[in-house]
Order: C-alpha cells, then structure tokens, then sequence
C-alpha cells in the first residue's frame, strides 16, 4: 500500500512540511482539516483526561486525518512530554481498530544529520543531495513565512484598510503550497515582502505593545489559544512574539546560552520550551513592552515551573503579566473578557506613566 501521510497542523507550517515528507519520503500527503469544535471533542474522548491539551487535539486531527484516507502519520515529537506522546497516541488509535503507520521524525530537529538517518531509513532511495535541496528548499518557505507572520502581528492592528495583510498572507501560502524548488521560493517571498512594506499603515509613535510567552503549540496554533493574536490585533495593539520555527530552530536547543539571557533568574534546564520563555520575557521587560501574556495547554508542567519565574521578572521590572490556560473546555467569551480587563489595565498604566 503507498503511503499517503499527514502532519498534525501547528499553525500553517503544514505548508513547508507537506513539502519535506512528501519530496523525501516520495509521497502523497493530506493536509489536516481546520481544527474545529468537532477535532476537539472527538480527541478528548479518546485521549486520557491528565495528558495535555495539544496531545487531544493532535488526537483529533489523526482520527479525522484516518477517516479522509491517511494511513501515515509524521509526528513531530521534541521539546517536552510531546515527545513521548507518539508511542501513547499510536496505542490507542491501534486499540480503535485503526491501520496506519506512525514515523517519529523530529526528536532530530536540532540535527540535519538524525533527521536524514530517520527519513532514509523509511526511504532508502533518499540520498544526501536530494534531502539537502528539499532541506534548503522548505527553510526558505519557513524564514518568509515568519517574516510576514511577524510582519503581520506588528502592524496589521494599524491597516488602513482593514484585512489587507491577512488577504495577502493566505494567497502567499496558497503559491507556497505549489512551490516546485527555491528559487521559485525566493522569488515568491520577495514578491510579498515588496508587497507587505507597500501595505498602508497609521500607526501611533509609541502604540500599545504586548509581548507573548508560552509553550510551544499553544503560542503557534491559532485554535490552541482562542485566536489571541487576532483579537489583540484588532484592538490596534502591536504583538511581540518571537516564537516562530525561525527563532526556536536557532536558539531552543541551545539551554547555556538560554540560561545566559536570562537576567539569572534561572540556571538549569526546565524543559519544554520555558527557558525560552524566561529569556524571552527578559529580553521584553528590558525593551518596553506594556505587558505580557503568559500561556500554557492544561497539564503543561514545564510552563507550570516556568510561571513562579515569571512573576519574579514581573515584580521585579513592574511589568503586568497575565497567565492564561487553555484546555479542551475554554471558551472564548470567558477569555475575551480577561483580555478586555488586561488591555484595559496596561492602557491605563501607559497613561499614568506617560
């Protein structure tokens, strides 16, 4: 039987990764549906109750990715207890009667060398070279699109005419998606670079800036943390998030030096993504941001370490953090309303310190 394989989606780098496992894996591959209500139910009804909110809804999408014709699955296994969380979602899809095939690849994120060990060894007529174009080719696609998502959570708040980044950015993907090679790569990022500087803005000399924290999916996935991006930048407030495969690719592995830009309020390995976390929220404190919104997926203990730290720098700086947990449970309204009080809050102490 030929494969047809599906990656769990984080945000919208299924787009990049489509291209990984399909060009080195030789391939068809299926794009999981949008992450609804239904994904999450259907996840959590079969997941344990204490393990975290992303292994639930990742559950959810291979259920759905199953019944659409997938019988490979690409788990994207790394950082915390995720990268255990293949061997317990490939037992209970196998005790649901499903046949599929489960390939653990990105525990060697950090090294180009195990991730091309691991995919030849599913594929033995990938070579070097060819896994070294596809490497190469999809990096390109990954830079431009955090490029334009950070573009975007900058200045979208401030579009004069309403929408126009988030248009341009879904057509982008669609002409990523049907990139042959990364030339054609470059050119395409160039076109929307061009284009996104040229994008209309009115934006204030000091606007409201509000820095993001948090473990890895909750901060990446749109349907694990309510829209929160989208909804901060519909409130005219400039969103400061380095959290993209661009920064973590460079830095998540690299614990000493995270340790060493944490202002010394942490010095050993928390795991997950928290000492990121601390160094990031350093690096904010120090560069006037208004505020901070911490946010973990239930059960995340990494994050859980991580948030005592936190309100340490808060104190310490006199900067307002929120912590803000997300399960299979929470709703938006409920949210909406503490982001409101929050917003309202840093707005205020903008004024008395101005």
């Amino acid at each position: 039987m030929s494969r047809v394989a599906c990656l769990p989606k984080m945000g919208d780098y299924h787009v990049p990764l489509n291209h990984l496992i399909g060009r080195t894996l030789n391939c068809k591959t299926i794009g999981c549906l949008p992450i609804t209500k239904k994904t999450v139910e259907i996840g959590a009804k079969h997941s344990p109750d204490t393990v975290c909110t992303p292994f639930k809804i990742v559950m959810g999408q291979f259920i759905e990715a199953l019944e659409r014709g997938a019988n490979c699955f690409i788990m994207p296994a790394f950082g915390c207890r995720l990268g255990f969380y293949d061997i317990l979602h490939k037992q209970v899809l196998e005790d649901l009667g499903y046949k599929f095939e489960m390939l653990t690849l990105f525990d060697y994120i950090a090294s180009t060398n195990k991730m091309f060990a691991s995919l030849s060894s599913y594929n033995p007529e990938l070579t070097r070279e060819k896994f070294d174009e596809v490497l190469s080719f999809i990096a390109q696609i990954v830079m431009d699109m955090d490029w334009m998502s950070n573009h975007i959570r900058r200045n979208a708040g401030f579009e004069v005419n309403k929408g126009e980044f988030e248009k341009n950015y879904m057509k982008y993907l669609a002409e990523a998606a049907k990139l042959e090679n990364k030339e054609a790569a470059i050119t395409l990022g160039e076109k929307y670079k061009k284009l996104f500087n040229e994008i209309k803005i009115d934006k204030p000399e000091k606007p409201i800036r509000i820095g993001l924290v948090g473990d890895l999916y909750t901060v990446i996935e749109p349907h694990g943390n309510c829209e929160i991006v989208k909804w901060l930048i519909s409130n005219g407030v400039e969103v400061v998030s380095k959290f993209d495969l661009t920064y973590l690719a460079a830095t998540m592995f690299n614990i000493p030096a995270l340790i060493e830009k944490s202002g010394g309020y942490v010095d050993y390995n928390i795991g997950g993504s928290a000492n990121n976390n601390i160094a990031l929220a350093y690096e904010f404190v120090n560069n006037g941001i208004d505020g901070i919104i911490h946010m973990k997926a239930e059960t995340c203990t990494p994050e859980i370490t991580a948030m005592t730290i936190l309100q340490n720098i808060s104190s310490d700086y006199d900067v307002p953090f929120m912590y803000l947990t997300f399960g299979t449970e929470t709703g938006e309204a409920g949210m909406h309303t503490r982001w409101e009080a929050f917003l309202d809050m840093v707005k205020m102490r903008r004024e008395e310190n101005d």
